[in-house]
């Protein structure tokens, strides 16, 4: 999980010209679309046999690499594969074709760039469209910085998770392309979540709501058959600390005593993998993107339970069979509710897997950390980024889409948090970094498309000094390979675990 409300600093993707400061746009507030031909020839249609619109494309390569299918990387990785792997998405080609008609300039609003970072290599290169990150709170203000206004657009990792990201958006003039606001309100409620799911007639775990006043004691909400229990608050955003898990009727009681005055969802914990699906909502359909392990409370990475401590994209010969196609209409079905709702843009889905049966534990309205590795995965496909996906599904009213059948690319993150209150000294830069004696050392800046197996993306998710709670994201580090073993309760690797052992000695002030 991401957020920007505590960061003051910047980072560019790209260098920033200076450009008129009237925002153009058209009387229904969309931006004025260009009247020139979107002038991008990737060939990657006919290189690949990429079929027309509503049909299913196999490609069958497991040797491209992610720059030959967008021909924007410095050079071949040779990033390994997975099993072909069925994701939809609007094709490449066409999607940049569709952005430049309505968008010059995209700025994403984070405190890392790690997600633009692995879209921006599709964008920019003389094709016309650039891609900049920039974090809101910086001390760069209107007068210090003027952004381009013809025809720039904002997106935000969490749009929904306070103000500063629409009011950043509005003191430059640019719009901010998110979801509607009450739509995001219900998806992200813990407790409200629950009226969409029954809608799609999706599964659960049984749940109990656990009332904000008036409460019996904690042995009255759990059935006799259920073996643990998990407590959610309703509230988005909590990076783990929302979710509590209770192993018999004293923790459960210690629990409720401890958020005394908030309703409460009680659910049967299921002793499954945790999965999450990247989907775009657009007028005229869902568009369901990569599937990834999910990582959550791993010791090590954090000291809290439900913390999310990263994901590794999977095929669906590593789930059981079927899982991964339920996965896929699971996804869709939420989708489709979603926009009855008005809602419009890229969404994640948490499920835990009982056997071959996904069940649904909330919604992530907004972009999530994956995004960055699912990205990777769409443009191995011949597909468009989630980034100009969201762009697209907010500015135009349908959107063309494919159903494509390709390898996945075998890459995985982990997130390390604070193990406890205290102030940061120094963190390592943000860039590509290989072990030497134990340590990371900084090399040449690759791209997570071309990462090397024997080097990782280190991305700073704070800044040196701050002062930091128990649970607070530090660092994440992107490799080129599986992080875990897919279990409920998975095992780092020991590459993963070497990494996290250097990355945690420097956050404890060893040398880097």
């Amino acid at each position: 999980m991401s957020t920007w409300t505590d960061f003051a600093w910047i980072v560019d993707l790209a260098l920033i010209s200076e450009y008129p400061a009237a925002l153009q746009l058209s009387p229904d507030h969309r931006p004025i679309a260009s009247a020139r031909n979107a002038g991008i020839s990737m060939n990657f249609q006919a290189s690949q046999g990429i079929s027309q619109a509503g049909e299913t494309v196999r490609i069958e390569s497991p040797a491209m690499t992610i720059s030959q299918a967008t021909g924007c990387g410095p050079a071949e990785s040779g990033l390994a594969s997975r099993e072909p792997t069925t994701i939809d998405g609007t094709s490449l080609e066409e999607g940049i074709g569709l952005l430049e008609e309505v968008v010059d300039e995209i700025y994403w609003l984070d405190r890392s760039p790690f997600l633009a970072a692995s879209a921006r290599s599709c964008f920019g290169a003389g094709r016309g469209l650039e891609v900049h990150s920039i974090s809101p709170l910086s001390t760069v203000d209107g007068d210090g910085l003027t952004m381009a206004a013809a025809r720039a657009v904002c997106v935000a990792f969490a749009p929904e998770h306070g103000p500063s990201a629409g009011e950043w958006a509005a003191a430059k003039r640019l719009p901010l392309l998110a979801p509607d606001s009450a739509a995001s309100a219900v998806a992200a409620d813990k407790l409200d979540v629950l009226a969409v799911f029954a809608d799609a007639d999706i599964e659960t775990p049984e749940f109990v709501r656990v009332p904000s006043d008036g409460r019996a004691a904690a042995r009255q909400y759990w059935p006799d058959t259920w073996e643990a229990v998990v407590v959610q608050r309703r509230e988005n955003n909590l990076i783990g600390r929302g979710t509590r898990f209770a192993r018999n009727h004293d923790e459960l009681q210690e629990c409720l005593d401890t958020w005394a005055g908030r309703e409460l969802r009680l659910g049967r914990y299921v002793d499954g993998p945790s999965v999450t699906v990247t989907a775009c909502v657009a007028g005229n359909t869902t568009i369901v993107s990569a599937v990834s392990h999910q990582l959550v409370g791993v010791p090590g990475l954090t000291t809290v339970w439900g913390s999310h401590c990263g994901n590794q994209l999977v095929a669906p010969t590593d789930l059981p069979d079927g899982a991964y196609e339920n996965i896929r209409a699971t996804a869709a079905r939420v989708g489709d509710q979603l926009r009855r709702r008005g809602y419009r843009g890229v969404f994640g889905l948490d499920l835990v897997l009982e056997r071959d049966r996904p069940l649904a534990i909330e919604i992530n309205p907004r972009f999530q950390t994956v995004v960055s590795l699912v990205q990777a995965a769409e443009q191995r496909a011949g597909l468009l980024p989630s980034l100009g996906l969201h762009v697209l599904a907010c500015l135009l009213p349908e959107l063309p889409v494919r159903t494509v059948v390709a390898p996945v690319p075998t890459l995985g993150q982990l997130v390390v948090h604070a193990d406890r209150d205290r102030q940061l000294g120094t963190l390592p830069d943000s860039g590509t970094y290989r072990l030497g004696s134990g340590a990371p050392v900084l090399g040449e800046s690759r791209c997570l498309a071309d990462l090397p197996a024997d080097h990782a993306l280190l991305w700073a998710q704070t800044r040196p000094g701050a002062q930091v709670k128990e649970g607070d994201e530090l660092m994440l580090i992107q490799l080129s390979e599986p992080v875990a073993t897919l279990h409920a309760h998975p095992r780092l690797t020991p590459t993963a675990a070497g990494w996290v052992t250097a990355v945690s000695a420097c956050l404890g002030g060893s040398p880097c």
